[in-house]
């Protein structure tokens, strides 16, 4: 028997539409149902997609969107709901990398746009959202974090900082809201080619690299009804980095893993 799309009849607002996990995630939203609102500062990627996903009879609108400036996010929802109607799943894709954070000596200037895209961005989002989707009996967010929330680096500190407060909103978006019908799940997604990728691939389960479509179909899946039992958790799409962590211990020294052919 057929059933409908995961997200028939929903509006999803993506903030962050770059070329890779934003427009991967887009395409299978529109596939499953949903009208797609593509939010970003640049301009060509959102009205590609946009066109992409209107050839394919579905509808979409892209709109410019800086996430540092709340007017700007206001502007973005409320063209949003004109466009397409009330918002149900929110998907927070933004990201800006601050490598020159490599000390506790920082760029205020840089600290704060680090601070505005990866987390203010998010909470204001998140209150001109909320309000009317309890209104309307629920919604659900998905905000991409990084496994930078969990572990130390060297450089990108204004970054862990700031996805560390993404998971911390995540968890409070669900307790406080999660009896009106709101979820809220945080991804650390890790989709990279090349070196790092290969890498990557070396530690973690699959012995791959995750591609973008393969992040995009797990953060529609969380965003439906279908997912409805998931909320408040932060969760890893890296193929299994974490759980086949090189932890040294007494017991068994770490052996580096076999090189995994380069198939990317």
């Amino acid at each position: 028997m057929a059933r409908p799309g995961e997200l028939a009849d929903k509006v999803l607002f993506i903030a962050g539409v770059g070329p890779y996990m934003g427009a991967a995630t887009a395409l299978i939203a529109a596939r499953e149902g949903a009208k797609v609102a593509l939010a970003a500062r640049g301009d060509e990627v959102p009205r590609k997609i946009a066109r992409e996903i209107g050839d394919a009879g579905g509808e979409a609108v892209a709109l410019h969107c800086d996430l540092t400036d709340r007017a700007s996010i206001r502007a973005a929802v409320d063209d949003t709901v004109a466009a397409l109607g009330p918002i149900d799943c929110v998907f927070y894709n933004a990201g800006f990398y601050d490598n020159e954070h490599d000390s506790i000596d920082i760029d205020d200037e840089l600290w704060q746009t680090t601070m505005d895209v990866n987390l203010n961005g998010a909470l204001e989002l998140s209150r001109l959202t909320i309000p009317s989707m309890v209104e309307r009996g629920g919604g659900s967010f998905l905000f991409n974090s990084s496994a930078a929330s969990l572990v130390a680096g060297q450089v990108r500190f204004g970054y862990q900082v700031a996805k560390a407060g993404v998971n911390a909103l995540t968890r409070f978006i669900a307790s406080k809201y999660g009896r009106q019908g709101i979820r809220a799940n945080a991804t650390l997604p890790f989709v990279v080619g090349g070196e790092v990728g290969r890498a990557t691939a070396s530690l973690n389960c699959i012995g791959r690299s995750g591609t973008a479509d393969e992040i995009g179909e797990a953060v529609v899946f969380l965003l439906s009804d279908r997912a409805s039992i998931i909320t408040g958790e932060v969760i890893h799409l890296d193929g299994g980095v974490f759980a086949r962590a090189p932890w040294p211990t007494n017991a068994a020294p770490f052996q580096p893993p076999p090189a995994i052919p380069d198939n990317n």
